[in-house]
């Protein structure tokens, strides 16, 4: 399927902030500031993450047949959720081998998670939104 070009630079953009958030929240102890800012990282880390996947790994390989489908729509979900679960795998190693405290218990992981799952929804929907219909007429 083809995405047009709002949609690649969108997916750009975002991960490039994403990218830039995350850095100044572990320089800038943006974590310890504001209650909120992991929460809200998550998501959009996610978000922004699994939208770049939809679009320059999973569109070009998606058939136009199942350009904006349920099929295609549930695939990115199922990345981005499985991006989630990497990445709390990730700061529990990290925690396991290096002095400091990146899991705050089982609610910090659980609200990771949702969050996780809500960015990941949202960049399935935005990836969908983006396919050219003009090479799809009937979607």
């Amino acid at each position: 399927m083809t995405i047009l070009p709002w949609g690649r630079a969108v997916a750009w953009i975002m991960l490039a902030i994403a990218i830039i958030a995350n850095i100044l929240g572990y320089t800038s102890s943006l974590y310890q500031q504001w209650w909120w800012f992991d929460r809200v990282l998550h998501g959009y880390t996610l978000w922004a993450g699994t939208l770049w996947l939809g679009v320059f790994v999973f569109a070009p390989v998606i058939r136009p047949e199942h350009a904006r489908s349920l099929r295609a729509f549930l695939v990115i979900l199922a990345v981005g959720v499985a991006v989630g679960a990497l990445w709390e795998i990730a700061e529990w190693a990290f925690d396991q081998f290096a002095s400091g405290d990146v899991i705050k218990g089982k609610q910090d992981t659980i609200l990771d998670i949702i969050m996780d799952t809500l960015g990941a929804l949202l960049a399935a929907a935005m990836t969908m939104a983006s396919v050219d219909r003009r090479d799809h007429p009937r979607i």
